[in-house]
């Protein structure tokens, strides 16, 4: 059995729990005969990431908390271009630590994107409306977190620390690849990391 050990670097709240139960549910997908260690994820907020030395600095403290890991760095897009952004951010990362694999992976828009994609497994789920079905084109829409806000009763409201995780650990896997290139990308780096060990 072989050991594997991913660190994380999020942005947001909601991440902090919601990321590692993703990240277990793909690998055990990819190779269901791992021992994963996943170190808890390490959290700076996305301005914080942007500014001159940001994304370095957050990069050097989960490696130094975390020897011997694999980096991921989830970072919603929002309204940036995902390529630049992408190509930027995996430039200083490799910059910063060129003796580390570091994955640079922008969820297009939001994290919550990724719920849409396969929305009809979230159906009936954390006050969703039991005839949820997934929007046309899932990572165009700018408001994920209100989109599933719409989809509740107006009493409730969707709260990113407080569903996140569990969504993280229903929605569907393979739908959401099939219908998001950003939950795509997520993937294969994980598949990259594991194929390397």
């Amino acid at each position: 059995m072989k050991t594997v050990r991913i660190a994380s670097l999020v942005e947001g709240q909601g991440e902090v729990k919601a990321f590692p139960i993703l990240l277990r549910r793909i690998c055990a997908e990819i190779d269901s005969n791992l021992n994963l260690i996943l170190a808890p994820p390490f959290r700076r907020p996305f301005a914080s990431i942007r500014e001159v030395n940001g994304l370095e600095s957050a990069i050097n403290r989960v490696a130094a908390l975390n020897p011997g890991y694999d980096i991921v760095v989830l970072i919603d897009s929002d309204d940036d271009c995902r390529k630049h952004l992408g190509n930027e951010l995996v430039r200083r990362a490799k910059k910063a630590r060129p003796d580390l694999y570091v994955s640079v992976v922008l969820a297009h828009r939001e994290y919550e994107a990724w719920f849409l994609a396969a929305a009809e497994s979230l159906a009936g789920k954390r006050n969703l409306k039991p005839d949820l079905s997934a929007p046309a084109n899932p990572e165009n829409i700018r408001d994920a977190k209100g989109w599933l806000c719409k989809q509740m009763p107006e009493t409730k409201k969707y709260s990113p620390t407080v569903d996140q995780a569990p969504f993280s650990q229903g929605f569907d896997l393979e739908l959401a690849r099939t219908r998001s290139r950003s939950f795509q990308k997520l993937w294969k780096e994980v598949e990259t990391i594991l194929q390397a060990i």
